[in-house]
């Protein structure tokens, strides 16, 4: 789908984690967003296009997957996220991982992206080299608010933390197009589950994007191109998942828990799925944030270890 000089491309497998769907701007700076829809895919576009610029609205795997094939073209993320590139034990960091499973556990997770031939998990690409690759340079950072001006498209950054601490949406007002990224309206519901997340400010940031003046909503994930209608409607069914997940905690919790034994439950990803660290990590961290929210709600109480209603 073409809007102008910009184009939807679709990731594989319906831009279901792990790929998503980029975005291509091929105007006088060739500029490619979020270069996740697959290998196959980013090559073809390779072949074809001058690409000048890489932008990654945040630092997760299936946004950043394929940074590492444009060695010769810049490569900027936000400021806020900018840090995971740095230093990757920040990533792990943010990622949950050493809330989790501590410094050491981080330590064999760097080097196991840091070889090629490292065993992959059938549920999550929580081993994969293109973790490694994919943030070993960062040559600039934008912040909320600049302007891109990429010859006859421009683009504005819009803040948009929640998803993580620095995700940004992009807006092209001369189009009334917005790049939604993982405000990404999936069946799953929003994702939350990093340390650097936020269950409200995602929620005050998705309503917001969806106050922008464009017709066109392009989500990073599965759904596609949404009207402004079709995006505020969708929204209001997505952001419900969040309450569904209190309620979820809470019917638990009619017999308290820990977190740890909340974990197990596998209310949001599944008890089976568990066996995988990353997986896993995300359960732990999302039902972290819940109970926080519900303890600031004065819904649940916490005595030590122990959370009960």
């Amino acid at each position: 789908m073409r809007y102008g000089k910009i184009m939807v491309v679709p990731g594989e497998n319906g831009s279901r984690f792990p790929f998503n769907s980029s975005i291509l701007i091929a105007d006088e700076v060739c500029t490619i967003v979020d270069p996740g829809a697959g290998k196959g895919i980013i090559l073809d576009l390779k072949s074809r296009f001058n690409i000048e610029l890489v932008l990654n609205t945040h630092y997760h795997f299936d946004h950043i997957a394929y940074n590492y094939m444009f060695p010769e073209a810049r490569l900027l993320i936000n400021e806020i996220d900018s840090t995971c590139f740095v230093d990757k034990k920040e990533l792990a960091r943010r990622l949950g991982m050493v809330d989790c499973f501590g410094e050491e556990w981080t330590d064999g997770w760097l080097d196991r992206i840091k070889e090629p031939n490292t065993a992959q998990s059938p549920y999550s690409p929580q081993n994969r080299h293109e973790w490694w690759l994919s943030t070993l340079r960062l040559d600039g950072t934008y912040q909320w608010g600049d302007t891109f001006d990429f010859g006859t498209t421009k683009m504005t950054v819009v803040g948009a933390p929640g998803h993580t601490g620095g995700f940004s949406c992009f807006y092209f007002p001369e189009r009334g197009l917005v790049y939604t990224g993982d405000i990404d309206l999936t069946a799953f519901g929003p994702w939350y589950a990093g340390r650097d997340s936020d269950i409200d400010a995602f929620i005050n940031s998705a309503r917001s994007l969806g106050e922008l003046d464009a017709d066109a909503f392009v989500t990073g994930h599965e759904v596609g191109t949404l009207s402004k209608k079709e995006f505020k409607l969708k929204l209001e069914a997505y952001l419900s998942i969040i309450d569904h997940r209190d309620e979820l905690i809470l019917s638990a919790l009619s017999i308290p828990h820990t977190l740890h034994e909340l974990t197990e439950l596998g209310m949001f990803y599944g008890r089976r799925f568990l066996v995988d660290d990353w997986i896993r990590a995300w359960e732990q961290m999302q039902v972290r944030k819940h109970l926080e929210r519900l303890l600031r709600q004065g819904v649940i109480k916490q005595a030590e270890e122990i959370f009960y209603r």
